[in-house]
């Protein structure tokens, strides 16, 4: 049974039509025009998608899920697709706090988010499923500035720890969490397969269960 503190994954989003599909998806002939949607209809972190930074992040994401993708498969084996769709887990969670945290990005002048509740216990195939300490940009951080990427926004604290600059298959996370439980850390988890999340359980808060 799953530890009772690491009850869901969350996914925030602002269009259903596109709701598992990231940036890095789309075709080169594509990207201004999706940057251009996202940042017009101000949805979830959109200023990374105005004409000034979307492409600097474009390149971070870029490299950030190449780490991902080679520094799972070098150590632990194959992953079924290139790049993942994001989720996030925070420990403890329940759904009135989640929306909470969908309602903070309110004062950044970004259009509320739904958000996508996924019960753990539920899921039926973790064997493409990853985490990293925080959200890969914060895990990665380090290395994609000796790297040489321009890391524009806001910057980490500067704390590097242990399991930073790695990815870790989601059949560890309680493990990694019972060493992290003192540090109020949040995980992000990242998907790699994209059938299962056609077939997988959720639900959207405020609506009907899918």
């Amino acid at each position: 049974m799953m530890d009772k503190d690491l009850q869901y994954l969350i996914h925030f989003f602002t269009d259903k039509e596109h709701l598992f599909k990231t940036i890095t998806m789309a075709e080169a002939c594509q990207i201004d025009v999706i940057s251009d949607k996202v940042a017009s209809q101000k949805g979830w972190y959109w200023g990374r998608y105005a004409k000034s930074e979307r492409y600097d992040y474009l390149n971070k994401r870029r490299f950030v899920e190449k780490e991902l993708f080679d520094g799972y498969t070098q150590a632990y084996g194959r992953l079924k697709e290139k790049v993942p769709v994001y989720f996030y887990l925070y420990p403890k969670i329940t759904p009135r706090k989640a929306i909470a945290k969908g309602q903070q990005r309110t004062k950044h002048e970004e259009v509320e988010p739904s958000i996508l509740l996924v019960k753990i216990q539920d899921i039926e195939d973790i064997t493409n499923i990853t985490f990293t300490l925080n959200d890969s940009f914060t895990a990665y951080w380090q290395r994609a500035i000796e790297a040489g990427i321009n890391c524009r926004g806001p910057q980490p604290d500067g704390i590097v720890l242990q399991d930073h600059n790695k990815v870790f298959p989601f059949s560890m996370i309680e493990e990694i969490h019972r060493k992290y439980a003192k540090q109020d850390m949040v995980y992000e988890v990242q998907v790699w397969d994209y059938e299962l999340l056609e077939r997988m359980s959720y639900t959207i808060l405020g609506k009907e269960k899918v």
